[in-house]
């Protein structure tokens, strides 16, 4: 096929783009409490900031597992290109950043998927009932309840870009907190589309009760409040088309929220990660691209397609008026590549006349 005489247009390197999905920072870096700075102390800690980061580049807790993986903790000081000491708020942390090549080969070498930088983003709309009175709250961005913070904390130590809702005025007129409790997910999918963001998840947290009616009763007659068996969390998830749910049961709402955003990561890894199959590796697909009629939008796409973690190369095959092909190199299979299409809103696949995708690769460039 024919080249056109642009391709080497070096400035397609400074294109400034825009995408949908978040790209998450700092997914080589760890932050481990230290109680002093000995080697041996050092040596521990780089251990588990070792475990945190496999943890987070990888998606999935399962990598810890792995033989071959636990044979290399031992020297996972050999792992670090930095590292420092730091204090905050009285506590001493060991703060490592790994580099990154080493710890792609070594998950890779293990046989496990790689998940990219560019990640799903999700709002999560939680909503906690209060053990002493009853009373259910949706815990918001601006909360000052400690489990917004341990939410946070969570999805950042697992490297999942996690939303919270404002709760400001537009929410409030379209959204209450029975509105969460109820579960009804696709009236709460409509309510979320302002924030923009892949994903969609209803939970609520609650202590468990006496599930015998006849032993509540007892106890409520001879003036006993009910007794708690634990906690429970019941929750509902959203993307695109796909629904799902579940429930956790835990000791403590703190435990549950801990093991809730461990399985929201190792869900979304599990759609997201590029596998490793080699067979599959170093095949080539053709992208074709229905609107682009200059340079600048070539230079965006050619970028943007670049910076995707399941692609090596990507290289201009024809330009024909508008329509633009693209031969892209891949690390996984196609189907990891239209997954990492699906987070960046510039890139619309071109439906066919009753708004299904066409059968090849055909997209459009939106602004």
């Amino acid at each position: 096929m024919k080249k056109v005489w642009w391709l080497w247009a070096g400035c397609l390197f400074w294109v400034a783009l825009t995408v949908q999905a978040a790209l998450v920072p700092n997914l080589y870096d760890a932050r481990v409490p230290i109680a002093q700075q000995s080697p041996k102390a050092q040596q521990q800690a780089s251990r588990e900031a070792l475990r945190q980061v496999l943890v987070k580049v990888r998606g999935n807790r399962d990598i810890l597992d792995s033989q071959p993986i636990r044979n290399k903790l031992a020297s996972a000081e050999s792992f670090i290109s930095q590292y420092r000491f730091d204090t905050l708020e009285g506590q001493s942390y060991f703060v490592a950043t790994f580099d990154n090549q080493r710890i792609d080969e070594l998950i890779r070498s293990a046989g496990f998927p790689i998940w990219g930088s560019r990640r799903p983003s999700s709002l999560i709309w939680l909503a906690v009932e209060n053990p002493e009175n009853g009373e259910r709250n949706i815990v918001s961005e601006q909360s000052l309840s400690p489990y917004r913070q341990q939410v946070l904390a969570a999805a950042e130590a697992r490297g999942v870009a996690i939303n919270l809702p404002l709760m400001d005025i537009d929410d409030v007129v379209r959204v209450g907190v029975y509105d969460v409790w109820g579960r009804f997910i696709d009236s709460m999918v409509d309510a979320s589309s302002r924030y923009q963001v892949e994903s969609v998840v209803l939970a609520r947290v609650y202590p468990r009760r006496a599930e015998a009616p006849a032993q509540e009763e007892e106890m409520l007659a001879e003036g006993q409040e009910a007794q708690e068996f634990g906690w429970q969390l019941d929750w509902n998830f959203a993307l695109g088309a796909e629904r799902d749910s579940g429930s956790l049961q835990g000791l403590s709402a703190e435990a549950l929220l801990q093991d809730f955003i461990d399985q929201h990561a190792d869900n979304l890894s599990a759609r997201y990660a590029i596998h490793n199959d080699v067979e599959q590796q170093g095949n080539i697909v053709y992208l074709q691209f229905n609107n682009i009629n200059d340079l600048s939008l070539y230079a965006q796409v050619s970028k943007l397609l670049s910076s995707l973690s399941v692609v090596s190369q990507v290289s201009l095959e024809q330009q024909n008026n508008s329509i633009s092909t693209f031969a892209v190199r891949l690390l996984g299979t196609e189907q990891d590549l239209l997954n990492a299409i699906s987070l960046e809103r510039h890139f619309q696949r071109q439906l066919d006349e009753f708004g299904q995708p066409v059968e090849s690769l055909q997209f459009n460039w939106v602004p």
